[in-house]
């Protein structure tokens, strides 16, 4: 099997096995010390099944910052491998890049690889033939290497690869081509590391490779980019594009998406409470540090729901071990890193995280046994390639060989452009709307008109021996604004219950619509039922049961008075290295209430 062919040809010295963190996480998001243990139980998995000892550092998504320097030097590390991107974003020229430098910080030294671009987009996607001709060129610059890493799903996991490379027979006539060659020598990373001298020493920005750059901006500066990337293109400017166009920093996907940031940071404050608390503990730490989750390109990423389960089943078990107290409590944090603090209310069976900063509303939802955040509901953002798909721009690609997945066409369905829609605020639960006209088509579309301050603006919060307290005095704009107070009083019960009671008092003196907002999310969102009615049909009642059809728990909100609730599936259109996808990511589910003055607001929330 391919195990024992990789430790045959580890022995034979035929292959090198590069390190990194054991879980994938990108290192200059997580905490130093984590870092340094991701990687060491990496080396000591590949000393101890395939009896090396790693000298090279693969970073995931060549996200660079001069930081993981001292870590992985004290891991044993010798050589890193980034773009030649990094490299000319400093300003080196390309024909400079055909070999290895030295970086440091602090007087901490280590090699760094950069990957040739070119040769990363022809192989396997160009024919024998070109490669060679792009080998000449470079020994006609005086280049005395080409430095090729890259992925191996480009060998058969992306689409049209595995037909183009095995039963188009691309890695037969690459291999035939190469294997008498007298100009090309195929060489390992520490064999030539060992056998020549650095090229100089060279500093780095903060950086990843080009499009992560891009994907990584907010959507209306992306749409900028590309205007002034055309622009730039069409004029010629090509060498202007390369060296000095750039996006964002990786990190900005923690701006870009607040359901990215939510996870990222509860993923630190458990890193901040892990002090030999236990293996079990540390491992379940690390693989919520996966990089998979807090980002999106072309790659689905944080628009994958698998992906944030995975994630927060993570988190909650860590947080289980942490939190092992039986009795309810209630606190406020700094869980978000943002000078804001949040609340949370602590039970044996739930977490509630309530985020005063934005509504009042509830961010975190954690059903503990299950290992489930219930408000995992993603918002459904404008993304700019929304623009590029609403308007089917397809891009210009060569005709030879096949396409890389940064130049494939995507087609959107006229079904599909129906369905996009865009939401302008998080979609968390107990958010408090105010219309002057109800319908759930307005809502399910987020063309509603909002009369309130109330969505996404702060409230003050107490925190009281047995409840908490989110008031907020804003404003009803109409004719002008109306001063309105909206108050909202939780207290937790031993039950996995939770009691609210909304009061809402306003000087507008004509009626208005106050709809509560939840949105819950299953790990099957498309088989939802309120009251044994699918998602989508109007219910009516005091109390309302949402059940997912494979999940053991039911969600039950009661109130005192009789309601009526609406609901559709929060479904957001994004796209992959398949195509474009259309994900159901929870359900919203409304309760309006038609008030005049003031209205109260009694109920509670109960799962079991």
């Amino acid at each position: 099997n391919l195990y024992s062919l990789l430790k045959k040809l580890s022995k034979s010295g035929q292959i090198e096995f590069f390190t990194g963190g054991f879980y994938e996480p990108v290192l200059a998001s997580i905490p130093s010390k984590d870092r340094i243990g991701q990687i060491k139980m990496l080396n000591n998995y590949i000393e101890k099944h395939f009896s090396q000892t790693p000298k090279g550092l693969w970073l995931t998504e060549r996200v660079w910052d001069n930081s993981i320097i001292r870590d992985i030097l004290e891991c044993g590390i010798e050589y890193v491998i980034v773009d030649d991107y990094h490299f000319i974003s400093a300003g080196f020229s390309r024909n400079s890049l055909y070999g290895y430098y030295y970086t440091e910080d602090g007087g901490e030294k280590i090699k760094v690889f950069p990957i040739d671009k070119k040769l990363r987009y022809s192989i396997p996607f160009k024919e024998p033939q070109e490669i060679n001709n792009y080998f000449k060129e470079i020994i006609s610059n005086g280049g005395k290497a080409a430095i090729l890493f890259d992925d191996g799903e480009k060998f058969g996991v992306w689409p049209k690869t595995y037909k183009w490379v095995y039963e188009d027979h691309w890695i037969d006539r690459f291999l035939d081509f190469f294997e008498n060659s007298e100009e090309v020598e195929f060489m390992l990373f520490n064999q030539y590391a060992d056998s020549n001298k650095a090229l100089g020493l060279a500093y780095l920005p903060t950086t990843s490779y080009p499009e992560m750059g891009e994907w990584a901006l907010f959507a209306d500066k992306f749409i900028e980019f590309k205007d002034g990337e055309n622009f730039l293109l069409s004029h010629g400017m090509n060498s202007i594009v390369e060296r000095y166009l750039r996006g964002s920093i990786w990190k900005n996907f923690f701006i870009k998406y607040s359901e990215a940031n939510t996870i990222h940071k509860r993923v630190l404050s458990i890193s901040k409470r892990d002090s030999g608390k236990g293996k079990k503990l540390t491992d379940l730490l690390y693989k919520a540090e996966c990089n998979d989750v807090f980002w999106h390109g072309i790659f689905g990423g944080i628009y994958l729901p698998n992906l944030r389960d995975n994630a927060y089943r993570y988190i909650i078990e860590a947080e289980n071990i942490l939190d092992s107290t039986q009795a309810i409590s209630i606190y406020d944090d700094e869980l978000l890193f943002d000078g804001e603090r949040q609340v949370i209310i602590n039970s044996k069976d739930l977490k509630f995280i309530f985020n005063p900063k934005i509504g009042g509303s509830l961010l975190s939802l954690d059903i503990k046994e299950e290992k489930i955040n219930i408000q995992n509901t993603l918002s459904r953002r404008f993304e700019g390639y929304h623009k590029i798909l609403l308007e089917n721009r397809k891009e210009l690609k060569e005709d030879t060989g096949i396409s890389t997945i940064h130049e494939m066409d995507i087609n959107l369905s006229d079904e599909l452009k129906e369905k996009i829609s865009f939401d302008w605020y998080d979609r968390q639960s107990f958010i408090d709307h105010f219309t002057d006209f109800f319908e759930i088509n307005e809502f399910k579309t987020c063309k509603f008109r909002e009369l309130g301050d109330f969505v996404n603006q702060p409230f003050n919060y107490k925190i009281g021996e047995t409840s908490l307290e989110l008031k907020r005095v804003g404003g009803l704009y109409l004719d002008k604004k109306y001063l309105t107070t909206v108050t909202k009083i939780f207290t937790p019960q031993q039950s996995s219950t939770l009691d609210f009671n909304i009061n809402i008092s306003t000087e507008f003196d004509r009626e208005l619509w106050y709809v509560l907002e939840f949105n819950f999310h299953f790990f099957d969102n498309e088989n939802i039922f309120v009251n044994s009615q699918k998602v989508g049909e109007m219910v009516s009642g005091k109390d309302f049961e949402i059940k997912s059809a494979d999940f053991p728990k039911k969600i039950y909100i009661q109130f005192e008075t009789t309601a009526i609730a609406h609901s559709f599936k929060v479904q957001t259109v994004s796209q992959s290295e398949s195509g474009v996808n259309l994900t159901t990511q929870g359900v919203s589910i409304l309760f309006p209430f038609k008030f005049k003055g003031s209205q109260n607001i009694a109920g509670k929330i109960k799962i079991n």
